[in-house]
């Protein structure tokens, strides 16, 4: 199975209506372990692990909660895939285990509890590795979320959208840019080269996605702080 970039490999699916420390992520549902204590009726951002995850599952998941209400992001990329067959370019997950859920932690939980398809669905955790040994529920911040969401949906008429694997070497922080033309205008990333190209990568480091946007000319880019 390959990809290739679209006019909208990704989706966002709206219901109506003193040092950086070193961490080990993992999925963990609620009742697993110390979790440190934070406000269960903020609204955010938590990326979700989906157990045993398929495309069906993924997709039910993503629909079940657009069904309750609850806003979430399913991050999809254009794959070619035999149906009927021929091979066809479809909306699939790139990653099937992954869902981004926008709601409090609160609801999220009862949902779990009392909802059969959402049971499937857990919290990712990250625990620090020095003495302290501190685990926390990661959540991922609205700004960057509605950046990826964003870069992810517009049109994209020039094919300058590129999936990419992410590695170690995206943790590396680039130079910050925003782009001020063209069809990505006002979407922020780093500057990274990629085999000599020069690629704006649109990064969720939380969840370890990225995104990137080539064919940017420097007198396009405004550099950030």
């Amino acid at each position: 199975m390959t990809s290739k970039p679209s006019d909208e490999p990704l989706q966002s699916t709206r219901a109506s209506g003193t040092g950086t420390p070193i961490f080990s992520v993992n999925s963990t549902p609620e009742d697993e372990g110390p979790l440190e204590e934070e406000d269960d009726n903020i609204l955010r951002w938590y990326p979700m692990r989906i157990r045993f995850g398929n495309a069906i599952r993924a997709f039910g998941v993503r629909n079940e909660l657009q069904r309750q209400g609850v806003d979430n992001y399913l991050h999809l990329t254009e794959q070619r895939v035999m149906q009927d067959g021929q091979l066809q370019y479809k909306p699939m997950p790139t990653l099937c285990n992954l869902i981004f859920v926008h709601a409090k932690k609160r609801k999220i939980k009862k949902l779990k509890r009392e909802n059969a398809i959402c049971s499937v669905i857990q919290f990712m955790a990250k625990t620090s590795l020095g003495p302290s040994q501190r685990t926390e529920i990661i959540h991922v911040p609205d700004r960057p979320m509605q950046n990826f969401i964003k870069a992810a949906a517009l049109s994209d008429p020039n094919n300058q959208r590129i999936p990419l694997s992410y590695s170690d070497f995206l943790d590396k922080v680039g130079q910050r840019v925003r782009i001020l033309r063209g069809p990505f205008c006002g979407i922020e990333g780093e500057i990274k080269r990629i085999r000599r190209n020069r690629i704006v990568v649109v990064l969720l480091r939380e969840a370890r996605l990225a995104i990137g946007i080539t064919h940017t000319q420097p007198e396009d880019l405004q550099l950030l702080d």
